[in-house]
């Protein structure tokens, strides 16, 4: 029998236990700190709710805002267990300035949009409308990544057809405003302050969907923006950081990215075969972002046109010809190739599978065409001699340097784009 000092202790003992152990769980929680690009608000607000209930000892605690900003803060010191960035850039600064730990990966891909107010009284119906005198134009402010992104387009403008370089110092007249960061931007047009702006696909979002109107960007002029993501240098808590990022990175992580329309970094595998076109149209598909369908109207219009006067052998007599097309490495940037960003130089493991409508074949190295390697000027052609193709096929590749004309092939409807099978180990 229990005496009535041992029931005391008992009990006092057991209201010792109760008032610690909250105290006791309170000290296990574990806050992560993740600064990160305002475009990725709603998809990573998401990820916070599913990634806290699977593991309810962690609270995560966001600091949205543009990424130059964010990297600026890193730099001067700011405690983060995490940085998601809008683009390499303003990663490479944190890295630079000693922030980050580890390897950066990248975790999503974003597209610019045109927006106009919903009742659009501008009356914008394209990019060209922008260099009209009196639109008011806004857009992010210099060294914020959707800035860049925009810079990098209105240089693909100024080199094709109907635009120029005037069309450019027209647009950047019309400028009335530079925003701290992407989500500035939207609101200045939901508001109705604004003809025009441009913003990522992902920030028409539900809460402004219906108070603006999108307007594509052509693929030749439109850009592709990369987000990497990587632990900081001084993180209290790396292993739960890198356990955050393995979400992201994750299917179910992917799965809200895009929901929240950004472009997953998943690579999708590919039949063996290739299938034939049959509508006569050029088609670009296979690893890329932004499979295309294109008329040679549309290359003469849309493309900066190109020249290459071309001597090659075909069979035993020499041909000698001038060709106007466009260069191959322009319709794949407007195709989007789907590079690994993680894998170095990914590029030089990709070729280009080129298809004429009788199924002949030949392949180009995307290293031949892309700038930082053989920087080969090879065309798809649609004028030969000054002249439309037409006895073989509107279209036509066209591989300048050539000895024989193996690879200039001929009726052209298929451009697949594939990558050099995975090492076995």
């Amino acid at each position: 029998m229990l005496t009535r000092k041992t029931t005391a202790l008992l009990l006092a003992l057991a209201f010792a236990t109760l008032t610690l152990t909250p105290l006791a769980r309170a000290q296990d929680r574990k806050t992560l700190t993740i600064f990160a690009a305002s475009s990725l608000t709603d998809a990573f607000n998401e990820i916070k709710a599913a990634f806290e209930k699977a593991n309810p000892e962690v609270t995560i605690s966001y600091s949205f805002g543009a990424s130059s900003t964010l990297a600026t803060q890193l730099s001067q010191g700011a405690p983060a267990d995490i940085f998601a960035s809008a683009n390499a850039a303003q990663m490479n600064n944190a890295v630079k300035a000693g922030r980050i730990a580890g390897r950066p990966r990248t975790f999503a891909r974003n597209r610019l949009v045109l927006i106009v107010p919903a009742d659009n009284p501008a009356k914008i119906t394209s990019l060209k409308d922008l260099a009209k005198p009196g639109i008011k134009l806004v857009i992010a402010a210099k060294n914020v990544p959707v800035r860049d992104y925009t810079n990098t387009m209105l240089d693909r403008l100024a080199k094709i057809p109907g635009y120029g370089e005037d069309y450019k110092t027209a647009f950047l007249k019309n400028v009335v405003s530079e925003e701290d960061n992407v989500r500035q931007v939207s609101a200045k047009v939901a508001l109705g302050e604004a003809d025009a702006a441009f913003v990522y696909c992902s920030d028409v979002t539900p809460d402004i969907a219906g108070k603006v109107t999108i307007i594509q960007i052509p693929d030749a002029v439109n850009t592709i923006a990369t987000y990497p993501i990587a632990v900081t240098d001084n993180s209290p808590h790396p292993d739960l950081a890198r356990q955050y990022i393995d979400y992201v990175l994750s299917d179910e992580g992917q799965n809200t990215l895009v929901k929240w329309n950004f472009i997953s970094i998943r690579i999708p595998a590919l039949p063996a075969t290739i299938s034939l076109p049959s509508d006569g149209a050029l088609h670009v598909g296979g690893q890329v972002l932004n499979p295309l369908k294109l008329t040679a109207d549309d290359l003469r219009n849309t493309y900066a046109a190109q020249k290459a006067d071309v001597t090659y052998l075909s069979g035993d007599q020499t041909v000698k010809a001038s060709f106007t097309g466009v260069y191959l490495r322009d319709i794949l940037d407007a195709a989007q190739v789907n590079f690994n960003a993680d894998v170095k130089n990914d590029k030089l493991s990709m070729y280009v599978v080129a298809t004429g409508t009788d199924g002949y074949q030949a392949i180009i190295a995307l290293a031949e065409i892309d700038a930082d390697f053989g920087n080969q000027p090879v065309l798809v052609a649609y004028d030969q001699d000054g002249k439309a193709l037409t006895d073989t096929g509107p279209l036509r590749l066209v591989v300048p340097g050539d000895k024989h004309g193996g690879r200039y092939v001929s009726s052209l409807v298929s451009l697949e784009v594939r990558r050099a099978p995975l090492v076995g180990k």
